[in-house]
């Protein structure tokens, strides 16, 4: 790796604690059923099953995934950076507080405010444009931004991470990203790009799995465990699987090779979709299942046959 690598100082992840949910199509939401259906057209697969923060047990089944409260969703944010903040020495989270800090906020959606049912102003805004009690707990008073990217949000928040820690703009930066599986949202972007004339057979045992899930990273360009590079985007060609790298990781739908060889990480299949978040569940993968001293690259195609990717090293252990 070069010398514009940057270094994970600290991250965490969460996801609801309840089960999977599955989608029902009916006639009241026409639209959003006619979307369910292009949505497995488009993937192959002959169901979908949604896990998301704020699911009510006490309403009618079909709509628990439709309309679930947003408040445990702002409270995993909050929870989950505290877990960040925690996870690093004492020493460290006193020079973050103290030093140039960056705030990066990337969702999937932008402003998805009028999907839930939201009567505060305040958390209209949390949702739509930053959440700014995180901002407090990070003591943040230098630029901040928001990244609204579909799947390309995350790796576009770590890319300008590593473009203001290359230019010693700041010293730290931190990306939070969301990801709230809205299920018309969700089955519409997997229709984007396929005319009917390309449709496939549905494949019986195949069901799609789509996770909300909230994460924290910490970045700066002091040595830690985790070492994280950003690489160009590449037009029209396929992800080539470099010598130095142990693990490839895939985390978009339909862009795994036809047979996976040996090192090669389907992210989507040993997760579940999370949209902006999937290629973050790399990080997960390289903790568990990788030795100190591994690499791993993971790819984020587009719609249009070119990809981006990143590339982490396991230092330590």
């Amino acid at each position: 790796m070069t010398e514009k690598s940057i270094y994970l100082s600290s991250w965490a992840l969460t996801e609801p604690d309840d089960i999977f949910y599955f989608y029902q199509p009916t006639w009241l939401n026409a639209w959003e059923a006619h979307m369910y259906e292009r949505g497995l057209y488009g993937t192959r697969a002959n169901g979908w099953g949604l896990k998301r923060f704020g699911v009510e047990n006490d309403i009618y089944a079909p709509e628990r995934i439709r309309n679930p409260q947003y408040m445990p969703y702002l409270e995993a944010m909050e929870q989950v950076t505290d877990s960040a903040l925690q996870q690093m020495p004492t020493k460290e989270r006193m020079k973050l507080m103290k030093s140039r800090t960056a705030f990066i906020y990337a969702d999937s959606w932008g402003e998805s405010g009028p999907f839930e049912k939201i009567s505060s102003a305040l958390h209209i805004a949390t949702i739509d444009t930053l959440p700014k009690n995180l901002l407090k707990k990070f003591s943040i008073t230098e630029p901040t931004c928001k990244i609204r990217g579909e799947k390309q949000a995350f790796v576009q928040a770590l890319r300008m991470a590593q473009d203001y820690l290359a230019w010693d703009v700041f010293d730290n930066v931190v990306i939070c990203a969301a990801y709230r599986a809205i299920p018309v949202l969700v089955f519409s972007e997997e229709d984007v790009g396929k005319p009917p004339k390309h449709l496939f057979p549905r494949r019986a045992d195949e069901v799609n799995l789509s996770v909300e899930r909230v994460g924290c990273f910490i970045l700066s360009q002091r040595e830690s465990a985790i070492r994280l590079q950003c690489g160009e985007y590449h037009s029209g060609t396929a992800p080539q699987h470099a010598t130095d790298i142990d693990v490839m990781a895939f985390s978009e739908r339909r862009q795994m090779p036809s047979r996976p060889a040996a090192g090669v990480i389907d992210l989507v299949a040993h997760y579940g979709e999370s949209g902006c978040l999937t290629p973050a569940l790399s990080m997960d993968y390289l903790t568990r299942h990788i030795q100190p001293g591994g690499k791993m690259r993971t790819v984020i195609a587009d719609k249009q046959f070119g990809y981006h990717y990143f590339d982490l090293e396991y230092l330590e252990g």
